[in-house]
């Protein structure tokens, strides 16, 4: 009989999971077999990221975890700090007076936009319909 295999973290357990690039304090929830018919097959954890609703909650591979260091939290913090870096430097850089100046400029967004290029103001009046207003012969106008 093949010797069961441990999970190298275990339920309740506190780790870092990386989502996408960064990582996110997480916890434990459960354990299972990737392939439940291979038992030599990796393990999944099914992880709670901290802060966040139970609909983030995600089954991930164990490479995607870290355990919960001093030095694992050093690389998350190293982690945040690039990326709110690369936000910073790719984020157009644009003035706010030179949009308060423009045509363009509204609280309201494209809906304003949209009548301002226009130009066409209310439109044609609607005609009124007679007949309608005839019951049984008699006009009520």
């Amino acid at each position: 009989m093949a010797p069961s295999r441990e999970p190298v973290y275990t339920k309740d357990e506190r780790v870092l999971c990386f989502h996408h690039e960064l990582l996110y304090e997480a916890k434990v929830i459960d354990s299972k077999l990737s392939d439940p018919s291979d038992r030599k097959s990796p393990l999944q954890y099914r992880v709670h990221y901290k802060g966040w609703k139970n609909t983030w909650d995600d089954w991930v591979h164990g490479d995607r975890l870290r355990k919960l260091t001093d030095e694992n939290k050093q690389l998350a913090q190293s982690l945040k700090g690039q990326m709110d870096d690369l936000r910073r430097a790719s984020a157009p850089k644009s003035s706010k007076k030179k949009i308060a100046d423009s045509d363009l400029s509204s609280t309201r967004g494209s809906e304003d936009r949209q009548l301002s290029v226009a130009g066409t103001g209310r439109g044609q009046k609607r005609g009124r319909d007679y007949d309608i207003e005839k019951v049984g012969g008699q006009d009520f106008l």
